[in-house]
């Protein structure tokens, strides 16, 4: 099973919500973040405001301007709200029980919450220099010259030297939940380091300076890479004789691909492009139909009248309609994204269901030449689902997956249950309760001679590590751990109280667990 493409590169910080209390607090560093790019509208408007063609031509400045000033803005917010909150409890690592009452764990979230937003922000632009300049903010040792856009990274306990590069889909984890734990160890990279695409630089890795990752390759927790070397493997080994051996791995990778015999994708996949089309087009204008008319009448009567048109900048802070103008602005552009974002999941619901009453969803497996109607409605229902998921994840607000999956019906969360970045099954998907999924990928399709469509059902108090891959049919009962980049086959059984790792995957033992993590942390059990 090959990942896909990522959902979200460049820095990264949990979607861990301790308290549904820390999204006020998103809102806030929202709202105080777009206040500067107001006024610095007011002054643009000043400067064009008798010359629609000057208008014109500094337009596209004017949007790189406003996306610079959100970046600083809203990372400058977010550093204040730190600095505080760091001066009632200092971040520090360790390891924590996952559980709210836990004052480490709780801050965490809190933390993670606070950098949620200049995190979003930074990472609409794949640029390593917008990521690095925001990563500096936070307080993190970074390095102009790193690429770092490619990748995941955590937000905090992170240390990288100079010219260092992380490849498409890895994973910098300075923090993770296992076995009902929050693990924090401090992360340091060295000068001039490759990381190598889909690996997993656990906690308290330090790598050394002109040192190479290989692809998918996996660091054991507090594991010291030494300088001037190169590692690979699941766990990461040193290979003493990198040339040959690399030039062996890209002879094998050769060799396979000339050897497999591939189907036409177009003859295998349904493309339904009018039902797409219309679909989409449905979708796309009645969810922007009431914010497009919103933003149009706000402007027209408040904005331009009582803002934009101020004789200055003074009497906009004197005036009491101009300043609630100014300050309920970012608010009202709040509203309108979970309006947007509510407009496209109701119509996602009503498609969906319309769909599933005249085909409901089947298990089973489909030959891609024997195109049959349970063939052909998988296919309309996946696009439908795709483009919600879509806009949620990609929001500033990721948090709804859980409950838009579980109102559309396609899929089920249960309470505490969290849900990262991932690439999420779109139905037949059930999760229990306090379960914790990483940036993996839960297929519930599987294309190899035919089209397998089988559903996954992951228990409670179930941890799922970054990179790892959940194939179709897969059952987890509780209190089950997946460590990175494991892989399950169809329709496996993972049985309870048990750490699986590898591909293909395998159970360890509590003393193997014990060797990669470097610390015994207890039990898996919920509370």
């Amino acid at each position: 099973m090959s990942t896909p493409v990522s959902i979200q590169d460049g820095p990264f910080t949990t979607n861990t919500l301790v308290s549904i209390k820390f999204v006020l607090i998103h809102i806030l560093i929202i709202w105080g973040s777009v206040l500067p790019i107001l006024i610095e509208l007011y002054l643009f408007w000043k400067i064009v405001e008798e010359n629609f063609i000057l208008f014109y031509f500094l337009l596209p400045f004017q949007f790189c301007i406003c996306f610079l000033i959100l970046v600083i803005s809203s990372t400058l917010l977010s550093k204040l709200l730190l600095l505080v909150i760091k001066f009632i409890h200092k971040p520090k690592e360790g390891v924590f029980k996952k559980d709210k009452k836990d004052r480490d764990y709780y801050f965490w979230s809190l933390r993670a919450v606070i950098k949620k937003w200049p995190i979003w922000i930074s990472n609409l632009i794949p640029s390593s220099l917008i990521k690095n300049l925001m990563l500096k903010i936070l307080g993190i040792t970074t390095d102009y010259s790193n690429k770092i856009s490619t990748g995941s990274i955590d937000a905090e306990f992170i240390e990288l030297g100079r010219n260092v590069s992380i490849g498409q889909g890895s994973s910098i984890k300075s923090s993770m939940i296992l076995r009902g734990h929050l693990i924090i160890k401090k992360v340091i990279i060295g000068d001039n380091v490759i990381i190598g695409s889909n690996s997993f630089v656990a906690p308290g890795t330090h790598i050394g300076s002109n040192t190479r990752l290989g692809t998918m390759s996996v660091t054991k927790f507090n594991q010291i890479l030494d300088p001037n070397s190169s590692y690979r493997g699941n766990l990461a080994e040193e290979i003493h004789n990198p040339p040959s051996d690399l030039m062996q791995i890209f002879n094998d990778i050769e060799l396979k691909e000339n050897s497999n015999t591939s189907i036409n994708p177009e003859d295998k996949f349904v493309k339904n492009l009018t039902y797409n089309i219309t679909i989409f087009g449905i979708v796309y204008f009645f969810s922007n139909f009431i914010p497009v008319l919103s933003i149009m009448y706000f402007c027209n009567e408040y904005f331009f009248p009582l803002y934009l048109h101020s004789p200055n900048l003074f009497q906009i802070f004197v005036k009491i309609q101009s300043l609630l103008t100014f300050l309920i602005t970012p608010l009202f552009l709040i509203f309108l994204i979970l309006i947007h974002l509510f407009t496209v999941i109701l119509i996602t619901k009503i498609t969906y269901n319309a769909i599933q009453h005249k085909n409901p969803a089947k298990e089973g497996i489909f030959h891609w030449k024997y195109k049959n109607q349970d063939f052909n409605n998988y296919f309309k229902r996946s696009f439908i689902l795709r483009y919600a998921k879509w806009k949620i994840q990609r929001s500033p607000f990721p948090w709804l997956i859980k409950p838009a999956f579980n109102f559309i019906g396609n899929c089920y969360f249960g309470k505490k249950t969290v849900i990262e970045n991932s690439y999420l099954a779109k139905e037949f998907l059930q999760v229990g309760k306090n379960s914790y999924i990483g940036k993996a990928l839960l297929a519930n399709h599987l294309w190899d001679k035919n089209l397998t469509i089988k559903g996954i059902i992951i228990g409670d108090n179930v941890s799922i590590s970054d990179n790892c891959c959940i194939a179709p049919g897969t059952e987890i009962e509780n209190d089950v751990t997946l460590l990175p980049l494991s892989v399950t086959s169809k329709c496996d059984k993972l049985t309870s109280n048990s750490v699986y790792n590898h591909s293909p995957l395998k159970k360890i033992s509590e003393e193997e667990l014990i060797q990669i993590i470097n610390y015994e942390i207890g039990d898996n059990r919920g509370d």
